[in-house]
C-alpha cells in the first residue's frame, strides 16, 4: 500500500505544516470571519449613495481576507502582512472615495468637522455608511492573533502598526480627517488583539516548558533506574563471579595434594553461584515488575548489614576478614539497623569493597568496622594491601568504586577513599540512618 509523499522541508520544520487536528480549528475561523464581514460590507456597498467601484472593493476585500486566512495558514507571518494590505486598502480607498459620493453630513468643512464637537452627534458621530465606517475586519484580528501565537511576533505588530499608521498619514493626503473616537477604537481594538495573541502564546509556551520538564524528570528517573539496576548487577555478578573464580583456581591447585580441600573449594562454588542467581533473579523480577506496575517486592529478601558476617564467612580465608559491628544490642539478641535504603547501600558498599580487596590490594588483612554516629550509619573498610594513588585522586576509578560513591550521593552520604602505594587503602561511608526512604531505622531496645 502506497504512501503519499511529503515535502522533505514540511517533514522537518513543524513551522511549515499544518498539523491536521488544526485544519477543523481553520476552517471554522475562515468561516466566522466570512460570516462577520461580508453581510455588513454587502450592506453598506449597496446602501444608497454608495459608489459602486468603492462598494466593490469592499465586497472583495472582504471575500478574499478570509480565503487568504485560510489557505495562507502555513505562513502566518506573511499571511498577516497581505490581510493587512488589503485591510488598508479598504480604508483608505473608502473613507478617500466615498466622500463624494455618500451624505453631505460627511462633507468635511470648517464648521463640520466630526472632531470638532460641532455636526451631527459631534466627535462620535458616525453615519452607517459614512468615510470613516468599515466593516468589523475579523479575518485581520483573526491573522494577528494567530501570528502572535505562532511565534511571528514582529510580522503581527509591524502589520498593526502598518494598518495604523498608514490610514493615520495616509488620511490627510488624501482628504480624510479621521475623528478622535475612530482612532482611539482602533488603536484599542488592536492592542488588545495583540495582548489576546500574546497571552495565549505565553499560555501555550508555559504549558510547553512544563511538560518538557515533566519529561526530562521522568527520564532522570529511568535513568536513576537503570544506574540502580546496573550497580546491583554489577555488585552481585562481580562479587559472586569473583569468588567463584577464587574457589576454582584453589580448587584445580588442591585436587591432587588435598582431596577433601578441593572437594569443599567446589561446594563453595556452588553455594556462591546459588546464591548469586538468585539475587540476579531478584534484581531482574524487581525491574520486569515495575515495568508492569511500578511496586514489585523482590523474590528474596534484600540483604543488609545482619548479613554481613555471612558474606564474609563464604570468602576465602585469606585475606583474613575481620567484622567489628559495634551497632547496638537490643533486647531480643538482634542489632539495630537503618532504613531499608541505607541498610540495602552499606551492605552493597562493603561487599563491593571487600571484592577489591580480594581481586586487587594483595592484601594480608582487612578490616570492616561499622557504628552509629549520631543520625549516621558510619562503615570503616581498611586493608594492608598494595593501595594505589589513583584512587585516592579520583583517577582510573573502576565502575566498582563509581557505584559506591554514587550509592552514597543517592541518600546524601558521604564516601572517602584514601590510598597510597605501599599503604594499603581506607573507605570511609558515612549515610544517614534513615536512608532517606521515609523508614526509619530500628532502635536498640534495653
Amino acid at each position: 500500500m502506497s504512501r503519499s509523499r511529503r515535502d522533505p522541508a514540511e517533514a522537518t520544520d513543524p513551522d511549515r505544516r499544518v498539523p491536521h487536528q488544526l485544519r477543523l480549528r481553520l476552517i471554522a475561523l475562515s468561516v466566522l470571519a466570512l460570516l462577520l464581514q461580508l453581510p455588513f460590507a454587502v450592506f453598506m456597498a449597496t446602501h444608497d449613495g454608495a459608489d459602486a467601484l468603492v462598494g466593490g472593493v469592499r465586497i472583495a476585500v472582504a471575500l478574499l481576507s478570509p480565503v487568504i486566512f485560510l489557505v495562507c495558514a502555513r505562513w502566518p507571518g506573511p499571511r498577516v502582512a497581505i490581510i493587512a494590505g488589503l485591510t488598508l486598502v479598504d480604508i483608505v480607498f473608502w473613507a478617500a472615495l466615498a466622500r463624494s459620493s455618500l451624505s453631505a453630513a460627511w462633507a468635511h468643512g470648517p464648521s463640520n468637522r466630526p472632531w470638532s464637537g460641532e455636526g451631527p452627534g459631534g466627535m462620535w458621530a458616525q453615519d452607517l455608511t459614512g468615510p470613516e465606517m468599515t466593516p468589523f475586519y475579523a479575518a485581520f484580528l483573526f491573522a494577528l492573533v494567530v501570528a502572535m501565537v505562532r511565534g511571528r511576533q514582529i510580522w503581527a505588530i509591524a502589520s498593526a502598526a502598518g494598518v495604523w499608521l498608514g490610514a493615520l498619514l495616509l488620511g490627510p493626503f488624501l482628504g480624510v480627517e479621521w475623528s478622535v473616537g475612530r482612532v482611539a477604537s482602533a488603536t484599542i481594538g488592536l492592542l488588545i488583539t495583540l495582548g489576546i495573541g500574546a497571552f495565549v502564546r505565553s499560555r501555550r509556551e508555559g504549558r510547553r516548558i512544563a511538560e518538557e520538564e515533566a519529561q526530562a524528570r521522568h527520564l532522570e528517573m529511568i535513568a536513576a533506574e537503570r544506574l540502580r539496576i546496573a550497580r546491583d548487577l554489577h555488585d552481585v555478578l562481580g562479587h559472586s563471579l569473583s569468588q567463584i573464580n577464587v574457589q576454582a583456581g584453589m580448587g584445580e591447585h588442591l585436587i591432587d595434594r588435598d582431596p577433601e580441600q578441593a572437594r569443599l573449594a567446589l561446594a563453595a562454588i556452588k553455594e556462591l553461584s546459588r546464591t548469586g542467581l538468585n539475587e540476579v533473579r531478584s534484581v531482574l523480577h524487581t525491574m520486569r515488575s515495575d515495568a508492569v506496575d511500578g511496586t514489585a517486592e523482590p523474590l528474596a529478601p534484600v540483604p543488609g548489614l545482619d548479613d554481613l558476617a555471612a558474606l564474609i564467612a563464604a570468602m576465602p580465608s585469606r585475606p583474613a576478614l575481620d567484622l567489628d559491628d559495634r551497632r547496638e544490642l537490643r533486647a531480643d539478641g538482634t542489632r539495630a539497623t537503618p532504613g531499608s535504603a541505607a541498610d540495602a547501600a552499606a551492605y552493597r558498599i562493603v561487599q563491593e569493597a571487600l571484592t577489591n580487596v580480594v581481586r586487587h590490594a594483595h592484601a594480608a588483612s582487612a578490616m570492616v568496622a561499622i557504628f552509629r554516629e549520631n543520625g549516621f550509619v558510619r562503615i570503616e573498610i581498611s586493608d594492608d594491601g598494595q593501595g594505589t594513588e589513583d584512587a585516592m585522586h579520583g583517577r582510573d576509578e573502576g565502575s566498582g568504586i563509581i557505584g559506591m560513591r554514587e550509592r552514597a550521593k543517592l541518600l546524601d552520604g558521604t564516601f572517602a577513599i584514601t590510598s597510597a602505594s605501599g599503604e594499603g587503602t581506607h573507605i570511609s561511608v558515612r549515610l544517614p540512618w534513615a536512608g532517606n526512604d521515609g523508614r526509619p531505622g530500628t532502635e536498640a531496645q534495653t
